[in-house]
């Protein structure tokens, strides 16, 4: 299924119609309202299906749709006119001439506007499928949600699932199998319903938050953050718990519907924040709702079955965490336990076990198995809810533990970025691979920024593919003969020695801003561009810092903005060059650029606190200033 539709719309609130609607079957939708910006995003994007009005200003549909039949890029891309009013004979002539896909009355019916494009952009010949075993779409009684999530994170599945339930409907988006934002078709679930039920804030704080939102004054969480409501790591705690009650809840769901849409996005869903490894999600969500009736009725469907640990399950154990009471149940198994004597265990030790069973921590056979490591692996998990598998550390920490990591792989082949010799054995290389693969592996960094867990899989990348070339005889012969003739693939190698140059350049930068050296920090952002031109992350911060160098200069002003807007073009899905460009508008005096640059820095990342604290004292000067205007008129 294709990721991108590009709607093109004179009608403003016509357009917004379309593009919820579409949004809400899992496509990223790109908009435009005149011919002119709908071929410059062409010029820029590839989407998979064009929705054209027909009676735009200056160029009308045709003359847009002539101009795209003209590029190559374009030719062929399905596009599928609108026309308000009656439909004309010679509307249709024309659009079939120009080789459009179809026309259609205006405003258009959405589900017939959602049924037409999913006609046009159904995958030919072949179904999607997840890890190879499971339908890309189906009945929940025949895959259920534990299963289903389990097979999504095991294929590093990225795209959006959606799921149907009676008239209750939801989105998750997966990013590399880990869910990262979820939306819902359900008011009970608001943010707002969320914060009174869990006491949160009061009504009357809430309607308030809710008029000052309709009146354009930002986000709900920024609002109450400046009624002081809440503080920011309150918003910040209050997001993520909803979100992941969201997520959750769909573990309750006995029947229904799902899709999974590879490649697609979700617009304006609740990020779902660092809760955990998706494990511990399908346990928590099995612990929570998962029907009791369900899990006893599978326990007696193998009454005589064991229970047994299935291989690697140490691991996966240690992302789940333990309760006490859990662990220690865990323990005093010795692999006489069969699933018929489960359905007398109390109701929290059946549902871990189903969930653990859903994970594939444990399996079920018909002799006992070998318990004595999973002993010691309950023991290491005991402890509740796992820590984000960082520590806790800092962004600043984790990329300086990073940028060492790169550093010392700068210039290095193979067997130097494994660090072993040349007569390395392949189980001295696949020992030295799990060392740096366990310390530089992206799940490790699923909660830290994304400029953090960029770095994290650059170097992880650099890593494997040093294992790759030489995990076993055969291959460091082939390398060893590749070397000799100069048949290496250079370019990429020199890509990624560039990309860990810069990246390395860019800590350096970072930590001279701290200590207030602006033009060493300008210099090292700069070397960081000419390494790696593409990262958007590495103009937006040359661009801020030549600002702080020349903060009276309009020309190096101009300069400055420049690159902070091209930095946010290169790197849209990240937080920091939103947050850069917001800072610089309000050094302009731009106020208003200023705050929706902070506030699409929230919706990124609801964890930057920078950029909260600054919507909170743009709030907190407003509110001030208010109060003086009315002083000033009682007078």
């Amino acid at each position: 299924m294709s990721a991108t539709l590009l709607c093109v719309q004179e009608d403003r609130e016509i357009g917004r119609l379309y593009s919820e609607a579409l949004e809400a079957e899992g496509y990223e939708v790109l908009c435009a309202r005149d011919g002119r910006s709908a071929l410059d995003i062409l010029a820029r994007q590839n989407p998979s299906f064009v929705l054209l009005d027909v009676y735009l200003p200056r160029q009308d549909g045709f003359e847009i749709l002539a101009e795209m039949r003209m590029r190559p890029e374009t030719k062929s891309l399905p596009v599928l006119l609108v026309a308000e009013g009656d439909v004309t004979d010679d509307v249709v002539r024309r659009a079939r001439k120009l080789g459009a896909v179809g026309v259609e009355s205006s405003p258009m019916r959405l589900d017939r506007l959602v049924a037409n494009v999913a006609a046009h952009l159904k995958t030919e010949g072949r179904e999607i499928s997840i890890g190879g075993s499971i339908p890309g779409r189906g009945c929940l009684r025949e895959v259920p949600v534990p299963e289903l999530l389990r097979a999504l994170h095991v294929d590093a599945s990225t795209g959006v699932l959606l799921l149907s339930h009676g008239r209750k409907k939801k989105a998750v988006e997966f990013r590399e199998g880990w869910p990262v934002s979820v939306k819902s078709n359900l008011v009970s679930e608001c943010f707002g319903n969320y914060l009174i039920e869990k006491g949160r804030c009061t009504q009357l704080q809430l309607d308030e938050s809710v008029e000052r939102m309709r009146a354009g004054e930002g986000l709900q969480g920024e609002i109450l953050v400046a009624m002081e409501a809440l503080d920011e790591e309150g918003v910040i705690e209050a997001l993520e718990d909803h979100a992941l009650e969201k997520l959750l809840e769909i573990f309750s769901w006995r029947d229904g519907r799902f899709e999974f849409r590879p490649g697609t996005r979700i617009q304006r869903g609740s990020s779902v924040g660092v809760a955990g490894h998706p494990s511990m999600l399908i346990v928590e969500g099995v612990r929570r709702h998962a029907s009791l009736k369900l899990i006893d009725r599978y326990f007696a469907a193998h009454l005589d079955a064991f229970l047994v640990p299935c291989a690697d399950q140490q691991e996966r154990l240690s992302d789940v965490g333990l309760s006490a009471s859990e662990s220690s149940w865990l323990r005093g198994l010795d692999g006489s336990v069969t699933l018929g004597a489960l359905l007398e265990e109390p109701e929290e030790i059946r549902r871990l076990v189903f969930g653990l069973i859903s994970i594939e921590v444990l399996g079920i056979e018909a002799s006992p198995g070998d318990w004595r490591g999973t002993q010691a692996a309950a023991r290491a998990a005991e402890g509740g809810t796992k820590a984000p598998s960082f520590d806790g550390k800092p962004d600043e920490a984790l990329r300086s533990e990073l940028a060492k990591l790169a550093s010392a792989m700068e210039d290095e082949d193979p067997y130097g970025v494994l660090g072993v010799p040349s007569t390395a054995s392949d189980d001295e290389i696949r020992e030295a691979y799990a060392r740096l693969a366990k310390q530089a592996h992206p799940d490790r960094f699923h909660g830290a920024s994304s400029s953090v867990r960029e770095l994290a899989s650059r170097v992880f990348d650099r890593v494997s593919r040093a294992h790759a070339a030489i995990a076993t005889a055969e291959g460091r012969k082939t390398w060893a003969a590749e070397r000799s003739r100069g048949r290496r693939a250079a370019a990429i190698e020199d890509e990624g020695r560039r990309a860990l140059q810069a990246e390395t350049e860019f800590q350096r930068g970072e930590k001279l801003v701290a200590q207030r050296d602006y033009e060493g920090a300008l210099l090292c952002f700069g070397r960081a561009m000419e390494h790696f031109p593409s990262e958007g992350e590495y103009r937006s911060h040359y661009g801020w810092c030549l600002y702080l160098c020349h903060p009276d200069n309009e020309v190096m002003l101009g300069e400055a903005l420049e690159h902070c807007r091209e930095g946010l073009k290169l790197a849209k899905d990240r937080e920091k060059p939103y947050l850069l460009l917001g800072r610089l508008y309000k050094a302009m005096g731009r106020v208003g650029a200023a705050k929706k640059m902070f506030s699409r820095a929230v919706e990124i990342r609801p964890q930057c606190v920078e950029a909260m604290r600054e919507l909170r004292i743009m709030s907190m000067r407003r509110d001030k200033n208010k109060g003086v205007l009315k002083r000033i008129f009682r007078r």
